[in-house]
């Protein structure tokens, strides 16, 4: 009995990893998806939207600029220097030669009072530029949205050619056995069989076909949503009304009309147009002077400073003190005898407290402050802002002739989706009629070779025209509802069926 418990432990052990790798491997159950949630994920993974996106946050980023750019600016700076040989003492203004250690250190301050309204117009440039790139990045994601949409129809029509080919194929198996069953009681000859067979290996084949394409077609739509192959989709197939084409706009130009005003590409093109304008303006600004503000503290530190230094705030008196020069006594000066040499005086206003020569001492010693007023006026700078005014109205006018052909290209797209529509349409009722026609002719057909009024050429004949017509109608009716969806989205309505 243990051996018997042994062997089956032994036995599930060595069946475990197996099992996991079975599990790991079987086919993974595909996720139902419908069309706006395909949409979604598409532009949610898109790369091409995500580096638009990207251009948006540089336009924000240099919008904020920009507006920072009105504030003024601070800065502190300090530098370190050691001096070997001749050099000039910063408290005599002698020249000294020993080793000198110095630092200075200063804050500065700077604020552009008036530019030509150069930042204001830069603001409202940025500004444009921003919505701009947000009306670009809307056109972007349009663009992917209508790829999804083609792409999402074309494996509705996949699915439907393939279901028509598999009852094809039935119809034809059935047909076989009812037809070897007849062969077999002696009432049809072989070749029917072998006829129906062949006809039975033709849409075996269509079928494959079928098959393969909607294969294709799925991966066509996986490959838009950024999907790996192992994780399947599977949509959701809606409930498409077709409307009739008197439901249709009367006209081309009244949906240009409709989507000339809505569409971002067109609302892009415009707002480029208002951002060049604003650049002229910016060009503009360098005729004009600029006037400037700037204000700053500063001290420095000297190694080679005396020991004692002026305390700060400390107030200065007038002091008598001897130059070290004396003057000789000249003959006939009452009181005085000739050559005699008299100290030579001068006058000094000295402060009257000292403090030891730390480093922050020296610091606050040496402590500056100055406040600067500076105007720059443009006289003559090589024609560079001529050139720039130039390149700005070059720019505008580019924005402007970019405006124009986006506008044309819009109509001239429209004017082709709207026909595209019309002519679907009629196809579309051209087919329903046509296959109206087979079927009922393969109906009198499928009557004829029962009662054995005629061959199976014949029969196999009338079936493969009703496939066709059958093809030819899905065809048409996809035809029609992807340019439908496309109608409707430059109309302005959603994308939904």
């Amino acid at each position: 009995m243990r051996f018997l418990l042994n062997l089956i432990s032994f036995t599930l052990l060595c069946l475990l990893p197996y099992t996991s790798w079975a599990q790991s491997n079987s086919p993974r159950e595909s996720r139902k998806m419908s069309l706006q949630e395909c949409i979604d994920l598409a532009i949610k993974n898109n790369i091409t939207v995500r580096t638009t996106e990207l251009n948006v946050l540089q336009s924000q980023v240099a919008l904020e600029q920009s507006k920072a750019d009105l504030l003024p600016s601070l800065n502190a700076n300090t530098n370190f220097q050691y001096n070997v040989g001749r050099t000039i003492n910063p408290f005599t203004n002698e020249y000294v030669s020993q080793p000198i250690r110095q630092q200075n250190l200063g804050i500065t301050a700077n604020l552009e009072l008036f530019n030509g309204f150069r930042k204001l117009k830069t603001i409202k440039r940025n500004r444009l530029d921003l919505l701009g790139n947000q009306y670009g990045l809307e056109t972007q994601k349009n663009e992917v949205t209508l790829d999804v949409v083609e792409a999402y129809v074309q494996i509705l029509l996949n699915q439907e050619l393939l279901r028509n080919a598999q009852f094809t194929a039935q119809s034809t198996q059935n047909q076989l056995e009812r037809t070897q069953r007849l062969v077999d009681a002696g009432s049809l000859p072989i070749g029917n069989v072998l006829q129906l067979e062949s006809q039975r290996a033709t849409d075996e084949l269509n079928t494959i076909s079928a098959t393969n394409n909607l294969a294709l077609a799925q991966l066509q739509l996986e490959q838009l949503l950024l999907i790996p192959e192992d994780e399947p989709i599977a949509i959701v197939e809606p409930t498409v009304d077709l409307p009739d084409s008197t439901e249709l706009p009367t006209s081309a130009y009244q949906v240009y009309q409709q989507s000339v005003t809505n569409l971002p590409q067109i609302k892009q093109a415009q707002t480029q147009v208002d951002a060049a304008q604003y650049g002229i303006s910016i060009a503009k600004a360098g005729f004009y002077p600029s006037l400037n503000l700037t204000g700053g503290l500063f001290s420095q530190y000297s190694s080679i400073a005396p020991d004692q230094i002026p305390a700060s705030g400390s107030e200065n008196v007038l002091t008598v003190l001897p130059t070290g020069d004396f003057l000789v006594v000249p003959n006939n000066v009452p009181g005085l005898t000739p050559g005699d040499r008299l100290p030579v005086f001068t006058e000094q206003n000295l402060p009257v407290d000292f403090t030891e020569n730390t480093y922050f001492n020296q610091l606050d010693f040496n402590y500056q402050r100055f406040l600067q007023l500076r105007l720059d006026i443009p006289i003559f700078n090589n024609w560079r802002v001529r050139s720039d005014v130039a390149n700005a109205r070059i720019s505008l006018e580019n924005a402007q002739l970019n405006e124009l052909n986006q506008q044309n290209v819009l109509r001239q797209t429209i004017e082709q989706v709207y026909l595209n529509v019309r002519a679907n349409a009629q196809q579309y009722q051209a087919a329903e009629r046509r296959l109206a026609q087979f079927e009922r002719a393969f109906q009198d057909t499928e009557r004829r070779y029962q009662a054995q009024a005629i061959d199976v050429y014949a029969y196999n004949q009338s079936q493969n025209d009703l496939t066709a017509a059958e093809a030819d109608a899905l065809q048409a009716k996809y035809n029609y509802l992807l340019s439908l969806k496309v109608l409707d989205f430059y109309t302005g309505k959603p994308l939904t069926f």
